[in-house]
């Protein structure tokens, strides 16, 4: 009789265990659904919204689309000019989560994920079409991306730029010119590009350029063509060498992969699936910003702010050369660099 009294007791007891776990469960459920999540996007660069399509898509879009799709429960707060964390600090400031979201071109964090230096690499895409193809097409996307992963961060829109070239105070129409000249550079594998060339290159933020150049401090700086007009550097530039040689310099927003574990899965699937579209959007509008910044280009040599210098073929090709360099070292680094190398290399054979 003890016995079953005993049993009813702790049939009672599971029961009301049960049930408590239920409405528990269902209060949980309840909080999460009605719960606002705003995430900060940290952008160590000024705001250039109005200026480029690129940008526009990546940042302000993006922004937007983002509450509206998700019908107010997901906010992003954009905070331009580092507020939240300068470039250096902005990697480990996202994975440790205390950013949620980055915008940055990463090549700056190659010394911690190697694979990052695919960012800035000269000559790897012949347009931002190309990149666009093989990121998405072959394994580099997927390289990449796992790579940022395993530090922390999970990359949710990679958009590429183009008509990233030579700045420069002298004349260059040979691998021979480039001899002693002082280059801005963003370090790491540039430098030995540069070394090759017979060239130094001095580290310096895009916010020293314009009085680097304008006091004789640095000779040149291998940036868009966009910088002209948007930092101005047409003022202080003397010659513009054609054709660009980096036509798809990279940017990359990436997410805290804590922020996104903290996420509901329907609000995780509107963000990716946003980004991705965001994404698509920006490579029609790097195209358009492609041909507006050609003819501001024209507009500038016509008004005599500066000299264009088209290389010649043979020019363009022992530039190309002289990278090979830079892309053994890249290769170097790590098993996904070395096996992106390969495609990038097998790609070109099939142009």
């Amino acid at each position: 009789m003890k016995n079953s009294k005993n049993l009813i007791i702790i049939g009672l007891l599971l029961m009301c265990m049960i049930v408590v776990t239920a409405c528990g469960g269902k209060a949980t459920q309840t909080v999460n659904k009605d719960k606002v999540f705003t995430l900060d996007l940290n952008i160590p660069a000024p705001d250039n919204s109005a200026n480029s399509k690129v940008q526009y898509y990546s940042y302000k879009w993006f922004v937007e689309e983002i509450e509206k799709r998700s019908e107010g429960r997901m906010k992003i707060n954009v905070y331009f000019n580092g507020q939240l964390a300068q470039l250096p600090e902005l990697l480990d400031a996202t994975a440790s989560g205390s950013v949620d979201l980055g915008y940055v071109t990463t090549s700056f964090y190659g010394d911690l994920i190697p694979e990052a230096f695919i960012t800035n690499m000269p000559l790897w895409a012949k347009d931002v079409n190309e990149a666009y193809d093989l990121w998405h097409n072959t394994e580099i996307g997927e390289i990449y991306n796992n790579a940022f992963k395993e530090y922390g961060v999970t990359p949710i829109m990679n958009n590429f730029v183009g008509n990233g070239g030579w700045l420069l105070n002298k004349p260059v129409h040979s691998v021979e010119d480039m001899k002693g000249l002082l280059v801005a550079t963003f370090g790491g594998l540039f430098n030995t590009w540069l070394k090759g060339l017979g060239a130094t290159g001095v580290d310096m933020p895009n916010a020293d350029w314009y009085d680097g150049m304008s006091r004789g401090v640095i000779d040149g700086i291998p940036t868009s063509y966009s910088t002209l007009k948007n930092l101005k550097l047409n003022e202080v530039v003397d010659y513009v060498i054609a054709p660009p040689f980096n036509n798809a310099l990279m940017l990359t927003m990436f997410i805290s992969n804590k922020t996104l574990e903290e996420l509901p899965k329907n609000l995780q699937d509107i963000l990716l699936e946003t980004a991705k579209e965001a994404e698509t959007n920006a490579l029609q509008g790097s195209n358009e910003d492609s041909e507006k910044v050609l003819k501001e280009v024209k507009e500038f040599e016509k008004a005599k702010a500066f000299e264009v210098i088209t290389l010649s073929k043979e020019e363009e090709q022992r530039f190309y050369d002289s990278v090979q360099p830079m892309w053994d070292e890249f290769a170097s680094l790590s098993e996904g660099n070395a096996r992106i190398i390969e495609i990038i290399r097998e790609n070109r054979k099939e142009r």
